[in-house]
């Protein structure tokens, strides 16, 4: 694969990553804000039901209480907060409610009947509470909700007033002198009174664990995360798959265009590029241009015919491939011509590569032809050169390899 679309798969990648955390992190918030959310409209019922209750012991049960007070069958001092107390009986519902919950192995949930100056000491209404106290009697907004972190755990906190003061709460919420006797013996005549009509003496709070919430969250977000990967990981191979089926294509589009067509070694068109980019100043080592042309070429086309002349010069560049270094670089630059580019300390050093080129194919068979000979020359770079000078020296070492009798190997030095 080439290094384009290696870049463009790394760059593929680490967007999909990005996007993997970024898409992970938003539906995480959304997962618990919706958990949150399930939560509140939970505890909101919960505080509903309450309210009912409450509308249900002032409207309904303490006027049939009131008329049998009324009527005698009820001493007019009797008062049983079983009966009469809104906030007893909710309380030990909940009770009740909590050890259900805790029976089926769910954490129980804090209930409050939050109040300045509440009968029962445990609803006791704190700084905070008295604060949210005061938003209802002013009317502000008719319930409160918070998201608490407390010593590693979260917890939904909703609150909602209870209904206001009506006559008949002032019979045991007014001046104690109205209130029934056995009420003052049980509570004494300080807490829960002096209140008035249209008062909100207290809100019901209740406070619901969200680990339970939580946990659900985290498996969902888990089986999404699994899920979301797999699709991203479906998508990057689909897409590793179309660019490598583009890197092929695009090799072998480069292959056609920089491969000979019938020898699959370089062609003229890259030795041009090549020769060009060469750099006359690099150091300790000499660069080299080596042509080789087959001796008497056309006598083989004209006697055996072109596709043994190709199935020549097919061998012939197999031998030549066999026998270069991994540095060397050849080329198919004409019919029946050939360069090598190719790094050497010294002239002498590319003089022997050159002479176990021309032995190593004189020694070999061709089919139908036997042995054959090629003629070499050779050009080393210089400081200044072009890769037209270079190549012009060493095809004048080469035609003067030819012009001395071919099968040889000539350079351009030993002619100056």
């Amino acid at each position: 694969m080439n290094t384009d679309n290696k870049k463009l798969l790394v760059k593929t990648f680490i967007l999909m990553i990005s996007v993997y955390v970024i898409v992970l992190g938003i539906a995480y918030a959304l997962f618990k804000g919706y958990a949150i959310e399930e939560n509140e409209s939970k505890l909101q019922d919960l505080v509903m039901h309450n309210k009912a209750l409450h509308t249900y012991v002032e409207e309904q049960l303490k006027p049939v209480i009131y008329k049998l007070k009324e009527e005698g069958k009820i001493e007019k001092d009797y008062f049983d907060p079983k009966i009469l107390s809104f906030t007893y009986m909710s309380r030990k519902i909940m009770d009740e409610y909590n050890k259900q919950r805790t029976s089926n192995n769910i954490e129980t949930i804090a209930y409050k009947f939050a109040s300045q100056n509440p009968r029962n000491p445990i609803n006791k209404a704190n700084e905070n509470e008295e604060k949210i106290l005061k938003i209802f009697n002013a009317k502000e907004i008719n319930k409160y909700h918070e998201h608490l972190k407390e010593q590693g755990k979260e917890y939904i906190f909703y609150a909602m007033p209870v209904t206001t003061n009506v006559e008949s709460c002032m019979r045991c919420h007014s001046d104690p002198k109205y209130a029934p006797k056995s009420l003052l013996e049980l509570y004494g005549d300080k807490a829960g009174f002096y209140e008035k009509v249209g008062d909100i003496r207290a809100f019901m709070s209740v406070t619901m664990p969200l680990e339970v919430e939580l946990k659900k969250t985290v498996r969902m977000i888990t089986l999404f995360a699994f899920t979301l990967f797999a699709l991203l990981l479906a998508v990057f191979w689909i897409i590793f798959y179309f660019i490598r089926q583009l890197d092929t294509r695009d090799k072998k589009l480069l292959e056609q265009a920089n491969k000979d067509a019938l020898t699959k070694i370089y062609n003229r068109h890259v030795f041009n590029q090549d020769i060009e980019k060469l750099n006359p100043q690099r150091k300790n080592i000499g660069q080299f241009l080596i042509m080789l042309d087959i001796d008497h070429f056309k006598d083989v086309n004209d006697t055996h015919g072109h596709p043994t002349g190709d199935t020549v010069l097919i061998r012939l560049s197999e031998i030549i491939s066999k026998n270069i270094r991994d540095h060397d670089k050849f080329y198919r630059i004409g019919g029946e011509e050939f360069a090598i580019i190719s790094l050497h300390s010294t002239l002498n050093d590319a003089l022997e590569f050159a002479e176990r080129l021309r032995e190593e194919i004189k020694a070999s068979s061709f089919e139908k032809v036997g042995s054959l000979t090629v003629s070499i020359g050779i050009s080393q770079l210089r400081v200044g050169d072009t890769g037209s000078k270079l190549f012009d020296r060493a095809d004048k070492a080469l035609y003067n390899a030819k012009k001395n009798g071919r099968d040889q190997v000539q350079a351009y030095m030993d002619l100056e």
